[in-house]
C-alpha cells in the first residue's frame, strides 16, 4: 500500500508541475500562447511530449481551466496520463495577506497508466529530468516557521481512474470511478477539514473514506469502508514469498480511527472485518485451506496500550490439511518460498550500523489487555497426515467446534471443544484457567470415545512393528496445574485390542512386548482398563507431557509382560510369584498343571521376544529314583511346550539344587524380554 501511495504522490507532483507552468504562462501570455508553448516545448519542461487542447483563464477572477491534457510515454506515441478538465479558481487578493486561497479545484476524467519494470517506473524519466539540474545542490533544511496559510475549498475529483501494472509479477491493480470531495482543507490555519473519497477497484471492490481534521486541537478521525474486495488481487504480491497458485475470496471492512496527531500511537481503532468464500490452492494444484466466513467485531484497539477489546470472533466452515513429509518438510514450509538474494542484500545494507547500534530508550511494556466477548468457532474440518511413517497416517477431524464466552488475558477463562473422529469416534475437551498465568491455575479435561484402533495402525507399526487388527479405544484425561506442579490421571479403556502380524522390513522405534502385555491385560471379556498417572514440573525445560505418558505406559507394559501373575492367580498361596506346583512322585502333569502351562505357552506365543525360564525346585530325598523322575518331568514339560507351538528359543528348563527350605515343590517361572535385533 505504501508503494501505491508513493506512486500516486510522485505522479501527482509531476502533473501538478506541468499544470503550474501552464497556469503561469497563461497568466502572462494568454490561453492560446500557453497552449502553444506547452505543445512545442513540453520535452524541455518535463522531459516528455505533452499536448493541451484548450487553456482558458481570467486574470480578474483568478480562474484557470485546462481541457484535454495528454502526457506521453518516453516513446512519444503511447499515452502515459491524461485528463478531460482541470478547473481552478484562486483568490489573488488574498495573496497580499500571505494566504493562498483556492476557491475550488475540479479534476475530471483523469486517467494514468503506471508501469513498474524491475526497479523503475514509466515516470522515472520525468523525475530524472527534474533531478538532473539539482543533483549537485546541497539541500539545507529551513526550520523558520512560515506565516503563510494555504486553504483549499471545494476540492473535487470526478470519475478519475488509474491502472498500476507490475510487469515482473504480472500484476494489475486499478482504480475506476475515483471520486473525492473535500469541502475545506487548510494548512497553517486553525480551521477544521472534512473530506470524502470513493473509488471502484478495477478488479473488484469499492473503497470509501471520510476523514476529518481539527487543526486547532490536532484531533482527527477517519471512517474507512471496503466492500467486495477480491483476494485474487493479492496473489501477485504473494508469489515472491509463497507457492500459491490461486487465491479466492472476498474482504469487507468497516473501520473508524480517532486520535490526535501529537499522540498518533494512541489512536483508537474500531473495526468490523469479514472474509468470505476463501480458497487457497498451492502450485501443485492441491487445496491448502478454504473458509466459508470469518467475522471479527473489534470494539476498540489501542496498540500503544496493548488493548484489544473484541466483541466477537466467528469462524465458520474452515477446511485445512496439515502434512508431515519424510524430507523433514511440512505443508507450511512447502508453501513458503525461500528468501531471495535481494532480500539478503537488502537486510545487509546497514551491516555497519548494525554492528554498532545506537542505544534505544525503551519504555516498560504495558500488560496485555485482551477481552473477547464471544468466541465461536464451528464447522471446522481438519486433516492431519504423517508421511514419515512406514505406512501413511491420515486422520480427519470433522465438525470441530470451540466456544468460549468472556475470554480475557488475565482472569478465569473457560472453553469447550467438541469434534467428531473417524468411524463414529468423538472428542471433547473442557479447559479452565488464566491465559496470562496458566501455570498458577489450570484445569483440562479430555475425553475420547469410540476411536477404532485400526485408525492408529500406522503409528503402531512405526513404534512397535505391528498394526492393530481390531479394537475400540476410549480415553479420559484429567489434569490440573497449581503453582507449576502438574497432576494428571489418564484412564484407558480398550475393548478387544488385537495386533496383527509383525511387518517385515520395519524396524520399530520401541522394543516393548506389546502383544504379551495385551494378552495379560485383557480380562475374560476382552477388556483392558489402565490408569496412568502423570506428574511433573512444567517449568522444567525438559518437561514433555506426551513423553511422560509414553514412559509411564512403557514401564507398565514391561512390568505386566514380565510379571504376569494374574495368569496364574492363586498359585502358591495367592502370591505374585509365578509358580506351577507339581508332585515329583507323579510321572505326568495333572489337568490343572497342564492348564497353567498352556497359559504360559500362550503368553510366549503372543510375542517372540518373550522368554520363559522354568526352574524345578524340590526338597532333598534319599531315594535316587527322584532324580530320574525330575528329569522325566523336565522332558515332559519341554515336549508339551513344543506341541503347543512354543519355539525352543523361547524357553529354558533347569533343575535347582534340592533345598530344605522349599515348602511346595514345582516350577518357579520367570518371564524375560529379549532385545530385538
Amino acid at each position: 500500500m505504501k508503494k501505491i501511495l508513493k506512486i500516486i504522490l510522485i505522479t501527482s507532483v509531476c502533473i501538478a508541475t506541468l499544470l503550474l507552468l501552464v497556469a503561469v504562462l497563461g497568466s502572462l501570455f494568454g490561453g492560446s500562447a500557453a497552449r502553444n508553448y506547452v505543445n512545442r516545448h513540453s520535452e524541455e519542461l518535463i522531459g516528455r511530449q505533452a499536448h493541451v487542447d484548450h487553456v482558458g483563464l481570467n486574470l480578474l477572477t483568478g480562474h484557470v481551466a485546462i481541457h484535454g491534457l495528454e502526457v506521453m510515454e518516453d516513446d512519444g506515441s503511447t499515452r502515459f496520463a491524461a485528463f478531460d478538465t482541470l478547473d481552478v479558481s484562486v483568490s489573488l487578493l488574498r495573496l497580499l495577506g500571505k494566504r493562498v486561497q483556492i476557491r475550488h479545484v475540479t479534476l475530471a476524467g483523469f486517467d494514468a497508466h503506471i508501469v513498474q519494470d524491475s526497479t523503475r517506473f514509466n515516470f522515472s524519466s520525468i523525475i530524472d529530468h527534474f533531478q538532473r539540474d539539482t543533483a549537485e545542490v546541497e539541500e539545507v533544511e529551513d526550520t523558520t516557521p512560515s506565516n503563510w496559510v494555504v486553504s483549499l475549498h471545494k476540492i473535487r475529483l470526478a470519475d478519475n481512474s488509474m491502472l498500476y501494472e507490475d510487469r515482473p509479477r504480472q500484476s494489475h491493480l486499478g482504480f475506476h470511478h475515483l471520486n473525492l470531495l473535500v469541502p475545506d482543507f487548510v494548512i497553517g490555519g486553525s480551521e477544521s477539514t472534512d473530506a470524502s473519497l470513493t473509488l471502484t477497484l478495477a478488479e473488484g471492490g469499492e473503497l470509501s473514506a471520510y476523514p476529518s481534521y481539527d487543526a486547532a486541537t490536532g484531533n482527527f478521525a477517519i471512517q474507512l469502508g471496503l466492500e467486495g474486495f477480491t483476494l485474487d488481487q493479492l496473489k501477485p504480491y504473494l508469489v515472491d514469498r509463497t507457492y500459491i497458485e490461486t487465491i479466492e475470496g472476498s474482504l469487507a471492512l468497516d473501520a473508524t480511527a480517532q486520535g490526535n496527531v501529537a499522540h498518533f500511537i494512541e489512536t483508537a481503532i474500531a473495526a468490523k472485518v469479514s472474509l468470505g468464500d476463501v480458497a487457497v490452492v498451492d502450485s501443485s494444484k492441491a487445496p491448502v485451506v478454504s473458509l466459508k466466513e470469518l467475522k471479527v467485531d473489534m470494539g476498540k484497539m489501542v496498540l500503544s496500550q496493548r488493548l484489544f477489546d473484541i466483541n466477537s470472533i466467528v469462524l465458520n466452515g474452515l477446511t485445512a490439511k496439515y502434512e508431515l513429509f519424510a524430507d523433514s518438510t511440512n505443508t507450511l514450509s512447502r508453501l513458503l518460498a525461500a528468501k531471495s538474494d535481494s532480500d539478503n542484500t537488502e537486510s545487509s545494507d546497514n551491516s555497519e550500523d548494525s554492528e554498532n547500534p545506537e542505544p534505544i530508550d525503551t519504555l516498560p511494556t504495558p500488560p496485555l489487555q485482551l477481552h473477547v466477548g464471544h468466541l465461536d468457532i464451528h464447522n471446522i474440518n481438519f486433516t492431519f497426515a504423517d508421511h514419515t511413517l512406514p505406512t501413511d497416517f491420515v486422520f480427519p477431524v470433522t465438525d470441530l467446534s470451540v466456544e468460549s464466552v468472556g475470554v480475557t488475558a488475565s482472569g478465569s477463562n473457560n472453553a469447550r471443544v467438541r469434534a467428531n473422529l473417524p468411524n463414529g469416534g468423538t472428542l471433547s475437551a473442557d479447559w479452565k484457567g488464566d491465559i496470562g498465568a496458566w501455570k498458577q491455575q489450570l484445569q483440562l479435561d479430555l475425553s475420547i470415545k469410540g476411536l477404532h484402533l485400526t485408525d492408529l495402525s500406522p503409528y503402531m507399526v512405526a513404534y512397535f512393528g505391528m498394526p492393530f487388527s481390531e479394537g475400540i479405544f476410549g480415553f479420559t484425561s484429567s489434569n490440573t496445574i497449581v503453582n507449576s506442579r502438574l497432576e494428571g490421571n489418564n484412564h484407558i479403556d480398550i475393548y478387544k485390542p488385537n495386533l496383527g502380524e509383525r511387518q517385515e522390513g520395519v524396524k520399530p522405534r520401541l522394543k516393548l512386548p506389546v502383544k504379551a502385555a495385551l494378552y495379560v491385560l485383557k480380562d475374560k471379556d476382552g477388556k483392558v482398563l489402565l490408569d496412568i498417572p502423570v506428574k511433573g514440573n512444567v517449568d522444567n525445560p525438559e518437561f514433555n507431557y506426551m513423553k511422560l505418558v509414553w514412559k509411564a505406559l512403557g514401564n507398565l507394559i514391561v512390568k505386566v509382560a514380565t510379571s504376569p501373575a494374574r495368569l496364574l492367580k492363586g498359585i502358591k498361596d495367592g502370591g505374585e510369584e509365578l509358580f506351577v506346583a507339581v508332585n515329583t512322585e507323579d510321572e505326568d502333569f495333572t489337568s490343572e498343571q497342564i492348564y497353567q502351562i498352556d497359559q504360559l505357552a500362550e503368553l510366549a506365543k503372543s510375542d517372540k521376544n518373550i522368554v520363559l525360564l522354568f526352574e524345578l525346585q524340590t526338597r532333598p530325598t534319599k531315594d535316587g529314583k527322584a532324580q530320574t523322575t525330575l528329569e522325566q518331568h523336565n522332558r515332559t514339560l519341554a515336549h508339551h511346550l513344543e506341541k503347543l507351538g512354543v519355539s525352543k528359543k523361547q524357553y529354558t528348563i533347569t533343575t535347582a539344587q534340592p533345598d530344605k527350605g522349599v515348602v511346595v515343590e514345582g516350577y518357579a517361572v520367570t518371564v524375560k524380554v529379549k532385545s530385538e535385533k
